[in-house]
């Protein structure tokens, strides 16, 4: 079990990210959250509100939550499906979009990291199978979640003395869900399993998830730095 570490974790108010402040949190760590939407007060948390499409913002609002030198592990979990669609009807505003949050934002978080020389031991990236492949109609959401995955690895390469990682959660059941389920499968027909799957009760809640990563981490020690890493192959 994680304790009595300093944490920065990104996208807290819902789903995974708010499951990991509250396992975390729990093992008398220290969270700095960084999100769309302001959290509760508790001891040993630290909560900005920033909207990461504001990308200019973004350092601004980090030099107000990081009152530190070292964070132990950095949990890239902020996110954004966008809209499931043919790529012919998607337009470059929306692309832009989905990049600012997925991609971009994460870069100005990294960056700012390294620029102030912030001590980290691990940087997490969360990511998603949609980054391995495409999917019919998942165009935005895999080609963010790939750009990503290369950002991450990219670090990897230049910044040695940090360790970066990428680890995919598998399904969780979130908001996220409840959109993929409200599409005509007759239309996008890759969203059907997901649909399937939802209805059968097979996705795992956030906190199932959330337990799993906080398990994992303490394994990822030896995985190499840029290593993507399933954590339902655990």
């Amino acid at each position: 079990m994680i304790k009595n570490k300093k944490i920065l974790i990104t996208g807290n108010t819902s789903g995974l990210g708010f499951a990991l402040t509250e396992i975390l949190l729990a093992g008398g760590n220290k969270v700095f959250s960084l999100s769309k939407r302001p959290l509760k007060k508790r001891k040993n948390l630290k909560s900005v509100v920033c909207n990461l499409r504001d990308i200019n913002k973004i350092k601004t609002k980090l030099k107000k939550l990081l009152n530190t030198k070292k964070i132990d592990y950095v949990i890239l979990n902020a996110g954004i499906l966008g809209q499931i669609k043919d790529i012919s009807k998607i337009n470059y505003s929306e692309i832009n979009e989905i990049f600012k949050v997925n991609v971009f934002a994460n870069k100005e978080i990294l960056d700012y990291l390294i620029i102030k020389k912030i001590k980290t031991k691990m940087i997490i990236g969360i990511l998603s199978g949609a980054a391995l492949a495409p999917k019919y109609g998942w165009y935005l959401y895999c080609s963010s979640k790939a750009a990503f995955k290369f950002l991450i690895e990219s670090y990897a390469n230049e910044e040695p003395k940090r360790k970066f990682l990428n680890i995919a959660p598998g399904l969780i059941k979130t908001k996220m869900q409840k959109e993929i389920c409200k599409i005509n499968e007759k239309k996008i027909y890759s969203v059907k399993k997901f649909k399937q799957l939802n209805k059968s009760n097979q996705i795992p809640s956030a906190y199932e998830v959330a337990q799993n990563i906080v398990s994992a981490i303490l394994k990822l020690k030896k995985k190499n730095s840029g290593s993507y890493f399933d954590i339902r192959k655990a």
